[in-house]
C-alpha cells in the first residue's frame, strides 16, 4: 500500500507541475503574439499619419485631420432632449386631464376655445424656453469650434504661419458670413422644435376626436413622437457641429493660402456612401469641390452632405505658404 501511496503522490506532484508549465506556456505564447503584432500596427498608423495620398507630390505636406468638438454637440443635444422630454410630459398630462374632464363630452367641447387656449398657452411657454436654448447653445457651439480650430491650426501650421496670421483669419468678411449663417441655422433648428411638435399634436387631437378614436390613444403617439424627435435632435446637433467645424477650418485655411485637401472617409454609417469611399485618399481643391450626392449632383467638401462624417487633411504647398 505504501508503494501505491508514494506513486499517487508522485503523479499528483507531476500533474501540478505540468499545470504550472502549461499556464506559463500560454502566457509566454500570448506575450509573443502581442510583441509580433505591435510593430505592424505602429507601421500602418505611421504611414497613414504621414501621407494618405497614393502619389506623394514633392514640395507638399499633408497635415493631420482637424476634428470637430463633438463633446459640445453631445451636450447641446442633451439639453435639447431634456427640454423636449419635459414638454412631452406636460402635453401628456394636459391630454390626460382633458380625457378625465367632465366638460369634454364631445368633439365640439374638445376643440372649444378653452381647450385651444390651453394648448396655445403651453406652446407660448415652451417657445420661450426653447428660445432661451437658442440664445445659449449656438454661441457655445461657435466658441467651441473656433477654440478647437485655433488649437489645431496653431499646432499644424506652427512652422509656416505666425499665430497672429492665424488669428487674423477670423476677421475676414467670408469668415464672418460663415459664422453668421451657422448661428442663424442653429437658432432656427432649435426654435422650430416646439412649434412643429405642438402643431402636430393639435392636429392629432383634432383627428382623434373627430374620428371618435379618443384622446387616450394619443399617449402612445406622444411617446413614439418624443423618441423619434430625441434621436433626430441628437443627430442634427452632431451633424451641425461637423458641418460648421469643417466650414470654419476650410475658410481659415484658404485665407492662409491653402488650396487643396485630402479627402478622408470615416466609416460608422449603416449604409456607407460608396462615392465618398472612392474619394478617400484623393486630393481636391477647395475652389473645385467634387460631387457629394450622385442623385442631386451637389458639390461640396467633407462633412457637407447630411450625416457625412468624412474629414479633410489640408495639403500645404511650401512655396505658396511661404509666399
Amino acid at each position: 500500500m505504501r508503494s501505491y501511496d508514494r506513486e499517487i503522490k508522485r503523479l499528483q506532484a507531476e500533474n501540478s507541475r505540468l499545470k504550472v508549465d502549461s499556464r506559463r506556456y500560454r502566457q509566454l505564447h500570448r506575450a509573443q503574439r502581442q510583441t509580433h503584432k505591435a510593430p505592424e500596427r505602429s507601421v500602418v498608423q505611421s504611414i497613414e499619419l504621414v501621407d494618405p495620398r497614393c502619389r506623394v507630390v514633392a514640395g507638399t505636406k499633408v497635415l493631420p485631420e482637424f476634428t470637430p468638438p463633438l463633446l459640445i454637440g453631445q451636450q447641446m443635444s442633451r439639453a435639447i432632449v431634456s427640454e423636449l422630454r419635459s414638454m412631452t410630459m406636460e402635453i401628456r398630462e394636459l391630454l390626460k386631464a382633458l380625457v378625465r374632464s367632465p366638460n369634454v363630452k364631445s368633439a365640439q367641447d374638445a376643440i372649444s376655445d378653452d381647450v385651444q387656449q390651453k394648448l396655445r398657452d403651453l406652446g407660448n411657454r415652451w417657445e420661450k424656453r426653447f428660445a432661451a436654448l437658442a440664445a445659449k447653445w449656438p454661441k457655445r457651439m461657435i466658441d467651441g469650434i473656433v477654440s478647437q480650430s485655433n488649437a489645431q491650426l496653431n499646432m499644424g501650421l506652427e512652422e509656416f504661419a505666425e499665430r497672429a496670421a492665424i488669428q487674423a483669419t477670423m476677421n475676414t468678411p467670408r469668415m464672418r458670413a460663415v459664422l453668421e449663417a451657422a448661428t442663424q441655422a442653429s437658432v432656427a433648428l432649435i426654435t422650430r422644435i416646439p412649434e412643429k411638435f405642438l402643431g402636430d399634436v393639435q392636429t392629432q387631437v383634432l383627428n382623434a376626436i373627430t374620428t371618435g378614436s379618443g384622446l387616450d390613444k394619443l399617449v402612445p403617439y406622444l411617446t413614439k413622437r418624443y423618441e423619434g424627435d430625441a434621436r433626430h435632435a441628437h443627430f442634427v446637433a452632431l451633424d451641425q457641429i461637423r458641418k460648421v467645424s469643417e466650414s470654419v477650418n476650410a475658410t481659415r485655411l484658404q485665407s492662409l493660402g491653402v488650396e487643396e485637401y485630402v479627402w478622408i472617409h470615416v466609416g460608422g454609417e449603416k449604409y456607407p456612401r460608396k462615392l465618398h469611399q472612392s474619394y478617400s485618399g484623393r486630393t481636391f481643391r477647395y475652389d473645385k469641390p467634387p460631387i457629394i450626392d450622385e442623385r442631386t449632383k451637389v458639390r461640396g467638401k467633407p462633412g457637407d452632405a447630411i450625416g457625412c462624417r468624412c474629414r479633410q487633411r489640408p495639403v500645404l504647398n511650401f512655396t505658396k505658404i511661404g509666399a
